[in-house]
């Protein structure tokens, strides 16, 4: 079935990068939700503000680049406008290859997908802004206490009704 890929050394990639995690993310804090919330929809999602999140990396060129040189990671955010040129849109992220979402941002952060689910009449509106976070962060402290908080009173401010969470 995958003929077509390359798998020559993956598995030493892979194994090395086991091993460089396992020597180097000391500040591993595993966090267990007591509860997992649930909030169903108050409308349908052809009546409802979307917003994106990714955790992709995603930022302006002209925001602080996330903070890749650290083995605590980057708990930090980034404001995205919807109506972004997305030539402008980069990627600060060294744990997957940010190739593709170079190429087209929509693989990580799809803009161009949820305007044609808007302009379908699927989704109600899209939020004004998105959400670029860094999906490395071996003790999610600051991203549960702080980032995650501020985040979502953001996004509630405007009005919006579902996220999509969309991984790098």
């Amino acid at each position: 079935m995958f003929n077509s890929v390359d798998t020559d050394g993956l598995q030493e990639k892979f194994d090395a990068w086991i091993g460089f995690v396992e020597a180097n993310h000391h500040g591993k804090n595993d966090r267990i939700n007591q509860e997992i919330a649930f909030e169903p929809l108050k409308n349908p999602l052809s009546e409802s503000t979307m917003a994106l999140v990714t955790t992709a990396g995603a930022h302006l060129d002209d925001q602080t680049p996330f903070h890749v040189e650290t083995v605590a990671g980057d708990a930090g955010y980034r404001q995205i406008p919807h109506d972004v040129d997305q030539s402008r849109i980069r990627f600060t992220h060294t744990h997957y290859d940010t190739s593709s979402a170079e190429v087209d941002s929509n693989v990580v952060l799809p803009i161009d997908r949820l305007s044609e689910a808007v302009a379908e009449g699927r989704v109600g509106a899209a939020s004004p802004f998105h959400v670029g976070m860094m999906g490395f962060n071996p003790d999610p402290s600051e991203l549960q206490d702080v980032s995650g908080p501020a985040v979502a009173a953001m996004l509630a401010e405007a009005g919006v009704d579902v996220v999509l969470l969309v991984p790098g």
